[in-house]
């Protein structure tokens, strides 16, 4: 019960309903005789005037002077007792008063309005719609004297009243698509399509049987808030067939999903023989539909509600400061870790990925703490790679072993390095004993990703990020930055001043270097040379267009492009392609360049610096030859082409 405008207020759902009817038997002998003599009726689960209850979906509210709290034994062997809400007539409270004087206190006055949604089933679903709402007062409960037509009804003689038996639902009349979306607020019992915005997310696990098992937590509209998003566990027999969920803020779709209460509360089941989902995100203005279906529908109403539902999911993440089911404490910083035991969330950045050998290690970090305070093993570690090395903030590891692989399968890793990740249920230790773990003396603390941590990507905009960018807005670390500073604060975080490659310590000393003269002139190979010149130009000159799709997929990314390096009146063309790429430029993994992303950032700053440099650096080139197209009267020949190797771009 709550208080409104001075008046009590009572909102929920009819779970069960009685009929109305006298409460007094016919008989007035007994023990418990009511005061007009007749004995009370008995009413709980299961029991009312009619015998079993009749179960209803109506969505009520009551408010109004004349509401009365009570306590209800709810059952006589366990003497429980729950708290009751009273509507009745003035004279039942006062005849309740005059048997217990002090059970409550009696009203001076009563005006009750009781406002009611009447549910309609919808056709071919076991879901509701509900009419627009509708009140009555008590003054439409009796009339102050009895009117001409009231009177003829009651010497009229009663009509036999046909036994339906209990009421049923009406069907909605509604002219729709095949698949029919319901709020999530208003899901019942029994099978379900529904659309809903990620908010939380687990990895799969193997269940006790043959399946495994994840868990995705979603909200919308009628469920605004991460503390009401609905569960729904999914179940199939591999981790491929499972929703590919990379963002907080990604849109799902079920069809078929099956409905049910568990401990008080809605509960979805996605079980692989019945249930189908589609996962949702923009890219580039365009919607990017994941699935494991051979074929699926997505109409325009479809693309109307999805949108809908994003344009709805950045206002809604952006200011939900509560916590998602499960979460008892919001994620701390990495400056709170030493107060920290047990099992903690992370909402971090990734600065470094090892997965060179095991276990992976990463290297994270929010802004928080101070710098000093880093392993220093961490900072060389990223130094070595020539990645930036933030000038504020602690530097931490997280430590990864068998959680890898499952990470790795989900699509993760493409963008670990380019979002802020969020890491729940990190196990938080002290010094332990893990083989080649960067810890330092002095008790430093190490987390560890352990089966029971779970990890998502989250968006630019959502609350816990927008809180961790307001670090980088010193002194005043304590109020959120507009997303202007945040983005301005992260990419002069990570803009180079200087540039310079680095290649094998066995090469720069022990190869001398090659003039570009000598190389364009050499015909034997394959062959490898160490030769030394600046940049001029890199093709292709759009930035978007050095990474494209893996033949065969739209989802990977390989790099592929040409530097043009200069040396006196010589020009020689450099390929860098594949994983030379990737070394070359090393913690910013192939994606889709065409998205507006950190990763597009970081390649802009750091091909401007090399462009802009006048120094000529050190390459690690392979000549190789590739057969030309046959010509009209010629023979077809041979051409010699250079690829980059072994050698890194760094930044400083």
């Amino acid at each position: 019960m709550e208080l409104f405008s001075g008046e009590r207020v009572v909102n929920g759902s009819v779970k069960r309903a009685y009929p109305l009817q006298s409460l007094r038997s016919a008989s007035g002998d007994g023990p418990a005789a009511s005061p007009g003599g007749g004995e009370l009726g008995t009413f709980g689960p299961g029991v009312g005037p009619c015998g079993p209850d009749a179960s209803q979906l109506y969505k009520v509210q009551v408010k109004g002077r004349g509401l009365v709290a009570l306590e209800w034994e709810a059952g006589a062997e366990t003497e429980e007792r729950v708290q009751c809400i009273v509507v009745a007539e003035r004279n039942v409270l006062k005849k309740t008063l005059d048997r217990q004087p002090r059970l409550f206190t009696f009203p001076h006055s009563l005006h009750i309005e009781i406002a009611y949604e009447e549910p309609q089933r919808l056709p071919e679903s076991d879901q509701l719609r509900y009419l627009p709402s509708k009140t009555v007062t008590t003054r439409d409960l009796h009339s102050a004297a009895p009117t001409r037509q009231t009177l003829i009804q009651v010497q009229a003689p009663p009509k036999k009243k046909p036994n339906h038996g209990k009421r049923t639902l009406e069907l909605a009349k509604i002219m729709s698509p095949a698949y029919r979306y319901s709020p999530l607020s208003e899901l019942v019992d029994g099978y379900a399509d529904i659309y809903g915005v990620i908010i939380n997310v687990t990895l799969p696990k193997k269940t006790s049987g043959r399946d495994f098992c994840m868990t995705v937590s979603v909200t919308d509209e009628s469920c605004p808030t991460r503390a009401a998003a609905i569960q729904i566990n999914i179940f199939y027999p591999s981790i491929a067939k499972m929703p590919k969920i990379k963002y907080v803020g990604d849109i799902i779709r079920f069809h078929k999903v099956k409905i049910q209460q568990y401990q008080d509360r809605i509960q979805g089941l996605s079980l692989h023989r019945a249930t189908r989902h589609l996962v949702l995100r923009e890219a580039n203005g365009a919607l990017e539909q994941v699935t494991n279906s051979d074929t699926w529908t997505f109409e325009p109403s479809d693309e109307q509600r999805t949108r809908k539902l994003l344009t709805w999911a950045r206002k809604s993440l952006a200011e939900d400061d509560t916590l998602p089911q499960g979460c008892a404490l919001a994620p701390k910083l990495l400056s709170e870790l030493k107060f920290a035991e047990g099992f903690i969330d992370l909402v971090v950045r990734v600065l470094n990925l090892d997965d060179s050998d095991e276990p992976v290690r990463l290297t994270v970090w929010d802004g928080s703490g101070n710098a000093a305070d880093s392993d220093r093993s961490l900072v060389r570690a990223l130094q070595d790679k020539g990645a930036a090395v933030p000038p504020y903030g602690l530097l931490k590891e997280v430590i990864m072993s068998s959680c890898w692989p499952v990470v790795r399968e989900m699509g993760f890793v493409e963008g670990m390095l380019t979002n802020w990740c969020r890491f729940r249920n990190l196990a938080v230790g002290v010094d332990e004993p893990i083989p080649g773990a960067a810890v330092a003396p002095g008790g430093r603390e190490i987390l560890r990703f352990r089966e029971v941590t779970s990890f998502v990507l989250m968006p630019d905009f959502a609350l816990d990020v927008k809180r961790r960018c307001s670090l980088t807005n010193r002194p005043n670390s304590s109020t959120t930055a507009n997303d202007d500073h945040i983005r301005a604060a992260e990419e002069n975080l990570v803009s180079p001043v200087e540039v310079a490659t680095v290649i094998p310590d066995r090469i720069q000393k022990k190869i001398p270097v090659t003039p570009l003269c000598e190389i364009l002139s050499s015909s034997q190979t394959p062959r490898k040379f160490h030769c030394c010149a600046r940049v001029s130009s890199i093709w292709p000159t759009d930035i978007e267009k050095i990474c494209k799709p893996k033949p065969g997929s739209d989802c990977e990314f390989i790099y592929s492009f040409a530097l043009t390096v200069e040396e006196g009146s010589n020009s020689m063309n450099i390929i860098v392609y594949g994983k030379d790429a990737e070394h070359f430029l090393h913690g910013i993994p192939p994606c889709d360049l065409s998205k507006s992303t950190s990763s597009k950032t970081l390649l802009k700053k750091r091909f401007a610096a090399l462009l802009k440099s006048p120094n000529a650096f050190h390459w690690c080139i392979k000549s190789y030859s590739v057969s030309l197209p046959l010509g009209r009267s010629a023979d077809p020949g041979t051409a010699v082409r250079h690829r980059l190797f072994d050698t890194l771009l760094q930044c400083s």
